[in-house]
């Protein structure tokens, strides 16, 4: 490629396949936990108690999901998206192009998609986040090496962290009207999660109307607050995982088992005393709060290192070769998979589907959620096979670079 040719998407080829084997198992791993706020009310996402005493089996189902998956995920696949502006920077200045124009387009599409997502399907879209955030790490991605970005990112986090640690553990001091917002989210009463359900369980113009406000009332907070630091924080972790070949399975076995054991140790540690605090205060609402705005989030940074180099490892070895394959092939369809999951979603548990919101319980969701990512595997490969791109990653591409790029293989 010379340098006045024009910087067209990664083929096949030239993929990190450790990246796209990541990523595919970050999209099972976030649906996991997303599919608690399409089944029920919001509050069902960070508390088993807040429709009442939970069933044993719901707990247990609850204790799994929080450990291993609550913020993990979401966290690793923000460290991927970082990864994935490291590599398109990486791959324009091997070739001596500039690609601050290709990024912004990309990230003002993604911020299109994102919010046709948030109003008109499902009100916990990340998508524009990610793209909010996308526009300021880019400043990173060139012209930093991987120190500053891990510097800085840890910092973000870290930010992040503390303040709201502070207002979990003086929330007790607040005015109770002024905290009213956030009780109904931790410690729901019953008039609000009878006026949240009924959102979902009448008609499509009220989810609309559901969506719309929430979309607008936290737009400054996600983008501005936890966009910032937590979001951005953890891409800038990415790029820097990415520069240091980490991310792409580059190092040693043994580097990865450090990893694994100082992520998992440290991380699960963290998570372990989050649960016996929630566990022990029978979720009031300071324990919940710090739970989820501090101490499970912090754990999550460190479980999804060690989550890095469990997946790194299992790379390296090349065992189960085919199932690795069908998950890579889910990877690089994420934003297709990702869309796809919340219409499937949607469609079971709203009103304008087979309105089951609110009926059923968690071991019943994981159900679903095996079914939905067993058909991601069937359907993903498949698809490939054919086509070089998903649909989605087809179009975001095409409007990104500007021209139609090619879709069917011939």
């Amino acid at each position: 490629m010379t340098a006045t040719t024009p910087l067209s998407p990664t083929e096949v080829a030239a993929r990190y396949h450790a990246l796209d084997l990541i990523r595919g198992i970050a999209v099972a791993g976030i649906l996991i936990m997303n599919i608690y706020a399409f089944a029920n009310i919001y509050a069902y996402y960070v508390n088993p108690t807040a429709l009442g005493s939970p069933s044993d089996i719901d707990l247990f189902t609850w204790l799994v999901t929080h450990i291993f998956a609550d913020q993990k995920f979401y966290t690793l696949f923000s460290m991927l998206f970082g990864a994935g502006i490291m590599l398109m920077a990486q791959r324009a200045k091997a070739n001596d192009m500039p690609s601050a124009g290709l990024h912004y387009r990309r990230m003002f599409w993604l911020l299109v998609f994102g919010s046709i997502h948030a109003i008109f399907i499902w009100y916990g879209d990340i998508l524009v986040t990610y793209a909010i955030a996308g526009l300021w790490v880019y400043f990173f991605a060139r012209n930093t090496d991987a120190k500053t970005k891990l510097i800085v990112g840890s910092i973000f986090v870290t930010i992040m962290i503390g303040l709201m640690s502070l207002l979990a553990l003086f929330a007790g001091d607040a005015p109770a009207e002024d905290m009213s917002d956030m009780i109904n989210m931790f410690t729901p009463s019953p008039e609000y999660i009878a006026q949240e359900t009924a959102v979902y369980t009448t008609d499509y113009t009220s989810q609309l109307a559901h969506r719309t406000e929430f979309f607008l009332a936290n737009l400054p907070m996600m983008a501005l607050f936890f966009g910032l630091f937590r979001i951005g924080g953890s891409m800038l972790l990415g790029m820097g995982l990415y520069q240091l070949g980490i991310l792409t399975a580059e190092r040693s076995r043994s580097f990865y088992i450090k990893l694994m054991l100082i992520g998992f140790i440290i991380g699960f540690g963290i998570t372990a005393y989050d649960t016996y605090s929630l566990l022990e205060s029978k979720f009031d609402l300071n324990a919940s709060m710090l739970s989820f705005m501090s101490l499970n989030s912090i754990g999550a940074v460190f479980v999804a290192l060690g989550y890095i180099a469990v997946f790194c490892l299992w790379f390296k070895s090349n065992k189960f070769a085919a199932f690795r394959k069908r998950l890579e092939a889910v990877g690089r369809m994420a934003f297709t998979n990702y869309i796809t999951q919340s219409i499937i979603c949607t469609l079971i548990f709203y009103s304008h589907g087979l309105g089951l919101f609110g009926q059923l319980d968690r071991y019943q969701l994981m159900i679903i959620v095996a079914v939905i990512f067993i058909a991601q595997l069937l359907w993903s490969p498949w698809w490939l096979a054919r086509f070089h791109f998903g649909p989605l990653e087809w179009l975001w591409r095409s409007l990104s670079y500007g021209r139609k790029q090619p879709f069917r293989k011939v």
